[in-house]
């Protein structure tokens, strides 16, 4: 009977795998091939933007960029016609991309990139820019060393559909990671700011990550951590599953940029610099009847729920699942990157 119960065993645990594998998104899918960055010549280029540029246009096959420790200053844009690729560093505190621009003095790129809107400037500021879909970064930061205050300087702009980030940085002060439109996954990342430091339009999870204020302590103004917008019928919105939030300062939990905003944290640990409200307006007048913005499950000190505004929602647990499951944004194209 025992080979008969091991065999049951191993069949139900196949099943159980089966039934989880939406959620679970392992991923199989080949490289192509594989391109070295070395700023100090012992790779294929020295430059992060001379290793994109080499990709095909319209390619269909998984690419690898491997850039090797170091510290790259140079603004990189992958442009929507260079799909398919891996960023991969050797660690986000030993090989970053940097640069400084901020929205007041960024050069023009438009040139470079597409289907960002107006062009705005503070899109052009960002040091990193990816329009193209199937992207995925892996152990890599990306900085706006700008060291000023009261001026966008963005690190990253995620502006294509089905792109991933694992174990990656971003690092700056005001709009930090611009999560701008497309479907995204965040896992164990490190964001870095004090104001609006993640925003867009996207349709995002991050999963334990850590989001930490830069908020000088001295600022009687508090931060913001996130400024979501959608439009009625795109289902966007960003959560946050587990992680913490942390840092200097005070924090809000985010402000609507439009009134379909959607920003969910679940099983979140919050510092002390959460603000008692939680939430702000992005005016006193704005309409937030159909704003979703939601707390689950969260602890620390900055998770007290006493002092929150009165148009948060309180959702329950099943409430909250369909945000939660991973299907929120993935239909399959997880399990079909590198």
């Amino acid at each position: 009977m025992r080979p008969l119960c091991l065999v049951a065993g191993v069949i139900l645990l196949l099943l159980l795998l089966l039934w989880w594998a939406p959620a679970l998104s392992l991923a199989w899918a080949p490289v192509a091939r594989t391109i070295t960055v070395d700023q100090r010549g012992g790779g294929d280029y020295r430059t992060v933007q001379a290793a994109v540029d080499a990709v095909p246009d319209r390619n269909s096959q998984w690419v690898r960029i491997h850039v090797k420790q170091g510290s790259y200053r140079e603004k990189v844009t992958i442009p929507s016609r260079k799909g398919f690729i891996l960023l991969e560093g050797e660690g986000p505190w030993v090989t970053d991309i940097n640069f400084d621009a901020h929205a007041y003095d960024a050069p023009d790129i438009a040139h470079q990139i597409d289907n960002v809107g107006d062009y705005s400037s503070t899109y052009r500021s960002a040091t990193f820019t990816v329009q193209a879909d199937n992207f995925v970064a892996r152990n890599i930061a990306f900085k706006n060393t700008y060291g000023g205050f009261n001026k966008p300087a963005v690190a990253a702009l995620v502006g294509g559909d089905r792109s991933a980030f694992y174990d990656c940085a971003f690092h700056g002060f005001q709009d930090t990671l611009c999560d701008f439109t497309g479907r995204h996954y965040f896992r164990h990342c490190l964001v870095v700011g004090a104001v609006d430091f993640i925003f867009g339009f996207a349709r995002s999870v991050y999963e334990d990550c850590t989001l930490v204020s830069n908020m000088p302590a001295w600022s009687q103004q508090p931060g913001w951590v996130t400024a979501h917008g959608a439009q009625p019928g795109s289902y966007a919105g960003m959560v946050f599953k587990g992680g913490q939030i942390v840092g200097s300062g005070r924090q809000f939990l985010g402000r609507p940029w439009n009134g379909q905003a959607t920003v969910v944290f679940f099983q979140v640990n919050m510092a002390g610099i959460v603000v008692p409200q939680g939430w702000d307006k992005w005016n006193p007048a704005q309409d937030v009847s159909q704003v979703m913005f939601a707390e689950v499950a969260c602890t620390g000190p900055g998770s007290y729920a006493a002092g929150r505004v009165p148009w948060e929602r309180h959702l329950s647990y099943g409430e909250v699942q369909r945000f939660l499951d991973i299907r929120f944004i993935d239909d399959g194209w997880l399990s079909n990157q590198p």
